[in-house]
């Protein structure tokens, strides 16, 4: 569809332009171009200001696309994380659509302090996966996994459904997907050699850039989200200097895993030593049956 297409053309601008992303979400102004006229239809918001050191960025690996009003042309739905301070971090849904020249908005509120995983759209509803504080959470670290879902009334407006709780999160979230690592303590991986993490029935496995290697992984009581990584093994294939330095590294931080998380769609390994710490972020890659 051409709109659809144009909207999309729209979706790079957006997205390295911020400013725009938020004007759309929370205010009309009609000098932003080149998106032309914003028309925007708030949520009630929490006041933030930019005199407590506000921010705001867009949630990593999220992004939806689907028809929900029907009218054959897609919209974007792109995940909001607004930071007024001390700690608070409200996320909204920032819903998008082309009418005509001009670029429609709309903004529906998540919550504070939560981690969204993944969602989709299907038929008129936004479906969004996501962890919440259970109340023996840090504020750092939500583990309480839910499933929101939102339906698009015929006047365009949203209706929340009946939140469904999914359990804790487990090491077990981590099966059915072949993570490949995308940066190693900040430092992005190059293409190749792609290095890669399988994880099955308290098990990892994967490529770590030359040799196979493989070692346990296991959810710790204490706290969900903590985890005990067993001594890694692997092949002992020799490759060149730098693919093998990269490699060692990697596999030294994976046996000092202590915790895992997810930000967007994207899976994060905290590692520890004495004296230093680090993580490894993972995208997904092809689905696993």
């Amino acid at each position: 569809m051409k709109t659809r297409k144009k909207l999309l053309q729209w979706l790079p601008v957006i997205s390295v332009s911020f400013a725009l992303i938020v004007t759309a979400a929370f205010a009309a102004d009609d000098s932003q171009k080149p998106l032309g006229k914003i028309e925007s239809e708030i949520a009630e918001t929490p006041d933030s200001s930019a005199d407590t050191g506000a921010a705001r960025e867009l949630v990593e690996s999220f992004e939806l696309h689907g028809d929900l009003d029907g009218d054959g042309d897609q919209e974007i739905v792109l995940a909001l994380r607004d930071m007024p301070g001390n700690g608070v971090a409200f996320h909204y849904l920032v819903i998008l659509e082309m009418d005509r020249d001009r670029v429609k908005s709309r903004s529906l509120f998540v919550g504070d302090r939560i981690k969204i995983l993944g969602g989709e759209i299907a038929g008129n509803r936004i479906t969004i996966d996501l962890l919440e504080q259970a109340p023996d959470d840090p504020a750092c670290c939500p583990t309480q996994k839910l499933v929101r879902t939102w339906e698009m009334e015929k006047d365009g407006s949203f209706r929340e459904l009946p939140v469904k709780l999914a359990g804790k999160l487990s090491v077990e979230d981590i099966a059915g997907t072949e993570w490949i690592l995308a940066n190693l303590n900040d430092q992005a991986m190059p293409e190749n050699p792609q290095i890669n993490l399988i994880y099955e029935a308290g098990r990892i496995s994967g490529s770590g850039g030359c040799n196979n290697y493989f070692s346990e992984m296991k959810d710790l009581e204490a706290e969900a989200g903590n985890v005990k990584v067993g001594p890694v093994g692997s092949t002992r294939k020799v490759c060149p200097d730098d693919i093998m330095e990269l490699e060692g590294n990697y596999l030294k931080h994976l046996g000092q895993v202590t915790r895992f998380s997810f930000t967007g769609k994207q899976l994060i390994l905290s590692w520890r030593s004495a004296q230093q710490s680090g993580t490894l972020v993972f995208t997904p890659g092809r689905k696993l049956e």
